[in-house]
C-alpha cells in the first residue's frame, strides 16, 4: 500500500504525521511525506532516524497555504489553487491508496487533490477545537480521526475515531530510570518543569520569574528544569540565580523523554501534542493557554484536562497587572499544588486516564481500511 501524509508546518503537525509514518512503514507500507519548506520541518527530518525502512519513505517539501483574512481572499485562492496543482502532480506521480492530512493548510491542498483523483482521504485533528483547515477541508474527506473525543461534534454527520494524537517514538517508552542523572539534576528534590513549546514563551518565563520570590519557601526542597527558548535564556538564568533557586536553564531540549521522567509538575501551554506527551507521562500540570491560538484552541484543550482533574488551568489575562501580581498568582498555584501530594497524585493518574496508548498504530489501521 501507498499513502501520503501531509503533516508539515508546525511540530503538532509534524511530529505525529512522522509517527504515523513509522507505524505505516514497519507494516512494510510505502509513505510519502509532504512538508512544509519550514526550517522546523527539515531539521526534525534530518534528526529522525526511527524509520523501520528509510527506504520506504519519500520526502517532498510543497508551500504551505495560510489564510490571512477577506482582504488576501484573491491571493489565498491562487496560492491553494497553486499548491493543489503541485499535489495533484504528487499524486500522480506516487499513485497513493491513501491520502492523510495531519492538520494546518499543508494538509488542505493533498486532501483536495486526492479527493479530486477520487483517491481515499482522511484527516487528523489533535485539538478539542478543529482549526480553520481542517474545518473546511473535513467535508472533502471520507473519515475523520480525532485525537480528543470533545472535538467530534463539529464534524457533524462525517465518520470520526478517537484514535489519541501519536506522538515520538522516544516518547512512547515511558520514564527513564536516570533521567536526572542525565539532565545532570539532583534526586531527591521536587522537580518543577517550565516549558512554553519548542521556541519557548515570554509570558510565562516572566510570569515564572516574577513567582519565584513568592517560592521562597521551597527554595531548598525543589529545582527547576526550565526549557526558556533562545531570546530568554539569559534573563531566565539570572531570575533563577538571583531568588537562589535551583535550576537548569536550557533554550530547548532536544530530549524531552528526559524532562517528563525528571519532572513532578509541569507549567506550559495547551497545545495539543504538549498535553498529549504529559498524559501519557501521567504528570499533573499548571496550563497556562496561548490566548492568541487560533480558535482559542489552547483553552478549550486545557479545559478537557481541567474538567478531567489532570490539570490546574490558569489564564494568561490572569498573570498580567503589577510585577509582584503576576508572581503571586502562579506562585500559590504552584505552592498549592506542591503543598498536596495527595492531590498531586490523583491529578497525575487523571492525566494517564486521558493517555490514549499506540495512537499511530490506531491511525494506521484506519488507514488499511480505507484503502482496502
Amino acid at each position: 500500500m501507498k499513502v501520503i501524509i501531509a503533516c508539515g508546518g508546525t511540530g503538532g503537525h509534524l511530529f505525529p504525521g512522522l509517527a504515523v509514518a513509522e507505524a505505516l512503514t514497519s507494516r512494510r507500507h510505502e509513505v510519502r511525506l509532504l512538508v512544509s519548506e519550514k526550517a522546523v520541518d527539515q531539521a526534525a527530518l534530518a534528526a529522525s532516524t526511527s524509520f523501520s525502512d528509510p527506504f520506504k519513505v519519500g520526502v517532498q517539501a510543497i508551500s504551505a497555504v495560510g489564510y490571512g483574512g477577506s482582504r488576501q481572499l484573491i491571493r489565498f485562492c491562487c496560492r491553494l489553487a497553486q499548491a493543489t496543482k503541485d499535489c495533484a502532480d504528487v499524486c500522480s506521480d506516487f499513485e497513493p491508496d491513501a491520502v492523510i492530512g495531519m492538520g494546518g493548510f499543508t494538509s488542505a491542498p493533498a486532501v483536495l487533490a486526492a479527493r479530486w483523483r477520487r483517491t481515499r482521504t482522511l484527516i487528523h485533528e489533535s485539538n478539542a477545537v478543529p482549526g480553520k483547515a481542517n474545518r473546511w477541508v473535513g467535508r472533502f474527506a471520507d473519515h475523520v480521526a480525532v485525537g480528543m473525543a470533545d472535538c467530534a461534534r463539529f464534524f457533524g454527520r462525517k465518520p470520526v475515531t478517537v484514535t489519541g494524537t501519536p506522538i515520538r517514538a522516544a516518547l512512547r517508552r515511558g520514564r527513564l530510570a536516570d533521567a536526572h542523572e542525565q539532565l545532570g539534576i539532583e534526586r531527591g528534590r521536587l522537580t518543577i518543569l517550565v516549558m512554553g513549546g519548542s521556541q519557548g514563551a515570554h509570558a510565562i518565563n516572566d510570569a515564572m520569574a516574577c513567582a519565584l520570590p513568592w517560592l521562597d519557601d521551597w527554595r531548598e526542597r525543589t529545582q527547576f528544569v526550565h526549557l526558556s527558548g533562545t531570546p530568554d535564556e539569559p534573563l531566565v538564568r539570572e531570575a533563577y540565580e538571583k531568588e537562589g533557586m535551583t535550576a537548569k536553564v536550557m533554550s530547548f531540549c532536544s530530549q524531552m523523554e528526559l524532562a517528563y521522567s525528571a519532572a513532578d509538575l509541569v507549567i506550559g501551554r495547551a497545545g495539543a501534542a504538549t498535553l498529549t506527551e504529559i498524559a501519557a507521562f501521567g504528570l499533573p500540570s499548571i496550563l497556562i493557554p496561548f490566548p492568541h491560538a487560533a480558535g482559542d484552541h489552547q483553552l478549550h484543550n486545557a479545559r478537557v484536562f481541567e474538567r478531567a482533574g489532570a490539570a490546574r488551568l490558569v489564564e494568561q489575562s490572569q498573570l498580567s497587572g503589577l510585577h509582584a501580581e503576576k508572581g503571586e498568582r502562579l506562585a500559590e498555584a504552584v505552592s498549592g499544588l506542591l503543598s498536596d501530594d495527595v492531590q498531586r497524585e490523583r491529578m497525575a493518574a487523571a492525566a494517564r486516564s486521558l493517555a490514549v496508548a499506540n495512537a499511530e498504530e490506531r491511525i494506521a489501521t484506519l488507514i488499511e481500511q480505507y484503502a482496502d
